[in-house]
């Protein structure tokens, strides 16, 4: 199964009307409720066997009623993987840190640094925590082996992103550095010049521990990166107002929706990713 989380904005959109009839699924975890995930129809013999799209809104379906610093990755992720989700495509609103950068663009990201201080990265905190019921041959979750992050992104999914961004606009980039920061207060200017030194072109407050938390799982991953606003700090020549609302949630979703059809079709070059 292919999951598209969708990240800003995504609570404006009619789910039905841009994805048809959905089954919704709500399921308890471990580390509490998760967020709804909802199931496609499929379209046989189209798809193939065992492969279906799903879709969750990061924030709420409806509303914004979780925001960054309080989303539940860890039950979020663990949901997704009880379901069968091999592989998880999500874009993320951000703001620009690199100043070739400009309103609108968007980023196939390859990198991340972490600048949270007080999430779980990890299922299991081995100091205060058992193991949830049905790990199996999962020996990272004891502390034993740490989960190895490179890469973070998966490349066949990137490439799959970035084909169906360039196809929309000449202003898509196929890497990216985002740099997580714990909010739910905006960055300052001087965090922001720190990043830029150390490589970051985007800020965002929802990456992590969701990405990290997905590698834990062999769930591979791509994020598409829509630049919404400049960072605090950053200059731009234009002075562009930060864009936001339902027409940012379309454009991704018909990006990442369109980079999703590979997938659920019997191709060679991409069957391995939901193995």
């Amino acid at each position: 199964m292919l999951l598209i989380i969708g990240g800003t904005a995504a609570y404006f959109l009619d789910q039905e009307t841009e994805l048809g009839p959905l089954e919704q699924v709500n399921l308890d975890t471990p580390y509490g409720p998760a967020f709804p995930i909802l199931l496609l129809p499929r379209l046989s013999p189209v798809h193939a066997p065992n492969q279906r799209l799903a879709f969750a809104s990061r924030h709420g379906l409806k509303r914004l009623e979780v925001s960054p610093p309080f989303v539940n990755a860890r039950a979020n992720i663990w949901a997704a993987h009880q379901l069968g989700v091999r592989a998880i495509l999500g874009w993320n609103g951000v703001g620009a840190i690199n100043p070739l950068l400009e309103i609108h663009d968007v980023l196939v990201l390859d990198g991340v640094l972490d600048f949270t201080k007080n999430r779980r990265r990890r299922f299991t905190e081995p100091a205060s925590e058992s193991l949830p019921p049905d790990t199996g041959d999962t020996a990272y979750l004891t502390g034993i082996s740490p989960p190895q992050m490179a890469p973070v992104f998966d490349g066949a999914l990137r490439a799959l992103l970035y084909q169906a961004a360039r196809a929309t606009t000449s202003r898509a980039f196929p890497h990216g550095v985002y740099a997580c920061t714990e909010g739910p207060r905006l960055e300052t200017a001087a965090e922001i010049q720190a990043f830029r030194r150390m490589g970051a072109d985007v800020v965002g407050m929802t990456l992590v521990p969701e990405v990290f938390l997905a590698c834990e799982l062999g769930i591979a991953c791509a994020s598409l990166a829509y630049v919404t606003n400049y960072a605090t700090g950053v200059e731009p020549a234009d002075h562009a107002p930060r864009h936001f609302g339902v027409d940012v949630a379309r454009r991704c979703l018909a990006i990442v929706r369109a980079a999703a059809q590979p997938l659920l079709h019997d191709h060679p070059e991409t069957d391995s990713v939901l193995q």
